[in-house]
């Protein structure tokens, strides 16, 4: 009579592979969402790099010489994953403006990505 109350106690084996196979199969749909978040956060991180770089090679821009920014034009910055490119447009919109742009290129899940910075400088 002492067995039975003992035998109360605990999980068989039983319970414990049909509660983990239960747990096994409800965590598998939650793998897409984590690989989701992963590939988003990996685009964010591209996005804020080419914005940090882009921003950069335009603050280079607005503090370099007004005589000196044609040497600028066409000229690459950056590296890795991120192309960036200054253009330099003399006399735009009007004569005696210099129309400067910074674009920062890059791939990402096979389609291209594009962040532009653009403003103008008047001669001094």
């Amino acid at each position: 009579m002492h067995w039975s109350r003992y035998r109360q106690q605990g999980f068989s084996l039983v319970e414990v592979m049909v509660s983990l196979a239960i747990f096994l199969i409800a965590s598998m749909g939650l793998v897409p969402l984590l690989l989701s978040g992963m590939r988003t956060g990996q685009r964010n991180a591209l996005h804020g790099e080419a914005r940090r770089l882009a921003g950069e090679s335009m603050a280079a821009l607005q503090v370099a010489d007004y005589g000196a920014l044609p040497a600028f034009d066409g000229l690459p910055f950056g590296g890795g994953a991120i192309q960036v490119v200054n253009t330099v447009e003399v006399d735009l919109p009007e004569a005696g403006q210099t129309r400067l742009t910074v674009t920062a290129n890059w791939q990402a899940a096979g389609q291209t990505h594009r962040y532009l910075l653009q403003t103008i400088r008047s001669r001094p």
